[in-house]
């Protein structure tokens, strides 16, 4: 191994040995409540040398994120397939959604505040290729929203979905519901059968059955104008 090669090795194995404490630390603390000094005591490292490897918090949070959209985008690509209607992949993908959280709940939740306080939307300053971990994070949350979006076009060009706005508008409103019933799901979870009998899959199916019709019944823009101006 050549001696720049070595270097970068080195490198790399020290980033991802930060990379795997901090995770435990975000896990019990939360992005919030996580610090640098904290990192860099669980890793082994003086607060110093953390940033040889990272600049700051973002940039590690960055990274811990990475590796939960990587692994959901490995489900969603598993589940979705172009043999199926548009409307079955946007349900599957749902499900897809809620079943890593049910798995992995720590780290979705890093993919919720990720989306809420990180995700770069079109307009704002987007993080170029030098920033390394934020560039990957972006770039793949994108991904694995454009299977949504991939699938929410399917369905209205195969009648699978009847609705007359846009494919980004309604990728907007079925992201932000899958985002927002797991939210309220994940902060209630402890509490969830005693204070309403329910469990978590039974929230999720009965929204998904609520998603089902939904996207089966024709949404138009009148319909939504006409609802608002009633208020």
């Amino acid at each position: 191994m050549k001696a720049i090669e070595r270097k970068e090795w080195e490198k790399n194995s020290r980033q991802n040995r930060i990379i795997e404490f901090a995770k435990e630390i975000f896990d019990d603390y939360g992005y919030d409540g996580a610090t640098m000094d904290m990192i860099a005591k669980k890793a082994g490292y003086t607060k110093r040398n953390l940033y040889l490897y990272f600049k700051d918090k973002n940039e590690i949070f960055f990274a811990v994120t990475l590796i939960a959209l990587n692994e959901l985008n490995i489900r969603l690509n598993k589940v979705y397939s172009d043999s199926l209607s548009g409307h079955k992949n946007v349900i599957g993908i749902s499900k897809t959604f809620f079943q890593y959280f049910m798995d992995s709940r720590k780290s979705f939740e890093r993919i919720i505040s990720f989306d809420l306080k990180h995700f770069y939307c079109s307009g704002t300053k987007e993080p170029q290729e030098s920033e390394e971990f934020a560039y990957k994070a972006q770039e793949m949350h994108k991904k694995n929203l454009g299977l949504l979006l991939k699938a929410i076009e399917c369905g209205i060009q195969d009648k699978s979905i009847c609705t007359d706005i846009s494919p980004k508008q309604l990728l907007l409103i079925i992201w932000g519901q899958n985002l927002g019933i797991i939210h309220t799901i994940s902060v209630r979870f402890d509490s969830l059968g005693a204070m309403y009998n329910l469990t978590a899959p039974m929230i999720f199916t009965n929204y998904l059955l609520m998603i089902n019709n939904c996207l089966q019944c024709e949404i138009n823009r009148d319909q939504s104008i006409e609802l608002l101006d009633n208020k």
